[in-house]
């Protein structure tokens, strides 16, 4: 049987396919790799597009349209999303990525970058071999290793004795490619403000401790990029005693709203590492439950050997009780700090100081998530801090954090919306860094293989 359509109708019909967009072509020898049947969260917090295809060559992202208005390559890479969320992957923005194996465990977290505050001489080949695929990991931003003044609890390779000195370290990291400089406790003012000015004349960025010859105010005066674990606030909230615990729990509140505001004001981003205080304070109350945490199965011998060789360390006599409650009314401070800096509105980072004492690669994020929930935040605040914010504070904004054309490909594949469930970034179905794709069943491979690794390395003894 033959429909005739009236001739209005017919009309409309022919104008309708006429002006349908026809399907954009992704041509070129590069292969692709294309996320079809998504739903797509393009920033969280912002704009979300159902039955979506994102197509991606080599690390970035090139194409992003409605399911069937691209036409694919015969030899491109098709992941079926099956009407899953695809969201940006999410970045720890204090973390010391040195060893090569903790590459999957970030991965396998849902992180996708990772900024390093302090890198040694491995980084720069690290780094490369991420690149070139030869090992699997986040992208990371590093700089150099620390520079310190006279009297370093790190030892004399990271010491700089004069001004000049302080110029020449700023310059070495330069030239080896670092994206920043780590400046730390020991410096005079004078050092101090010569790192700032040098890292400027070389465009890169200044992470800072602040040291013990300055305060939290001057260090914000000179408008470095950040301040790591909240370092200086302690002292100038009135704090006594020796150890920044004690002076946390003894810290005046009533000074908190008016420091938040001053760190606002100065746009110097603030990285609270709240779980690299709350962490070995477990393990001095209770070695035994603390590594029984489950991806603890994931530490090497090595690693646990420097955990529990600082634990070991602890003077003679020490009360872990009575200390394991100091840290936490400190830590009940901090959190305290945080919510004033949220309600200032200062630039906040969220990052975990891993691999410092029982604070494990990758999994720890989202116990520091949970703090920020405690001081407040929501959790479409949170994942923005981990992407957006995470974007700005390395000059990147745009660069990755977001889905769009021509960011970096660090993508997730997610059963349930993290705006929602934060613990759904536990599990992800599927993790893209950088351009390379790692299924849930790769993900679970190199889990399995560096939990093997780790066993393998405490069964054995240590060479001599």
């Amino acid at each position: 049987m033959v429909v005739r359509l009236p001739l209005l109708t017919a009309a409309f019909v022919l104008a309708a396919c006429a002006s349908a967009p026809a399907p954009r072509i992704i041509a070129g020898d590069e292969p692709v790799t294309a996320f079809t049947n998504v739903r797509l969260i393009t920033e969280y917090g912002g704009e979300r597009l159902g039955h979506h295809t994102v197509v991606v060559r080599g690390d970035r992202i090139i194409a992003i349209a409605p399911d069937r208005r691209i036409a694919l390559p015969d030899d491109a890479l098709v992941i079926d999303g099956a009407g899953r969320l695809l969201a940006p992957g999410i970045a720890d923005m204090h973390a010391h990525f040195q060893d090569p194996g903790a590459g999957p465990l970030f991965l396998a977290n849902s992180i996708t970058t990772v900024r390093n505050p302090s890198g040694g001489d491995t980084v720069p080949a690290l780094i490369a071999q991420i690149a070139r695929g030869e090992v699997p990991g986040p992208f990371m931003y590093s700089s150099g290793r620390l520079i310190d003044g006279a009297g370093s609890f790190w030892g004399a390779q990271v010491v700089a004795e004069t001004v000049e000195a302080v110029r020449t370290r700023v310059r070495e990291d330069a030239a080896a490619g670092y994206h920043a400089i780590k400046l730390y406790n020991r410096l005079t003012p004078d050092q101090f403000a010569a790192g700032v000015d040098e890292a400027r004349a070389s465009g890169l960025q200044v992470y800072a401790h602040v040291p013990d010859s300055m305060t939290i105010e001057q260090v914000l005066a000179q408008r470095i990029d950040s301040v790591e674990h909240l370092d200086g606030f302690d002292r100038s909230l009135g704090g006594e005693g020796h150890w920044p615990a004690q002076r946390w729990a003894t810290a005046r509140q009533d000074r908190f709203a008016a420091l938040a505001r001053l760190a606002a004001a100065s746009n110097v981003w603030q990285a609270p590492t709240l779980i690299v205080q709350v962490a070995p304070a477990r393990a001095f109350a209770d070695l035994a439950a603390a590594e029984a945490a489950p991806e603890l199965r994931y530490a090497d011998a090595s690693l646990l050997e420097f955990w529990r060789s600082y634990i070991a360390h602890a003077p003679t006599g020490t009360d872990f009780a009575a200390r394991h409650r100091l840290t936490q009314q400190g830590h009940a401070q901090r959190l305290a700090m945080l919510r004033a800096l949220r309600e200032a509105n200062a630039p906040l980072l969220i990052g975990t100081d891993t691999p410092n004492p029982y604070v494990m690669y990758g999994f720890s994020i989202h116990e520091e998530f949970g703090y920020f929930r405690e001081a407040g935040f929501t959790n479409v605040q949170i994942l923005r801090i981990a992407t957006l914010d995470a974007a700005r504070a390395l000059g990147e904004a745009g660069a990755f954090g977001i889905v769009r054309e021509g960011a970096r490909a660090d993508l997730l594949l997610l059963e349930d919306d993290p705006e929602a469930d934060l613990s759904t970034l536990r599990t992800p179905a599927g993790v893209m860094a950088a351009g390379r794709w790692y299924d849930r069943a790769a993900l679970d491979s190199l889990l399995a293989d560096s939990a093997a690794r780790a066993a393998a390395s405490r069964a054995d003894p240590p060479p001599p």
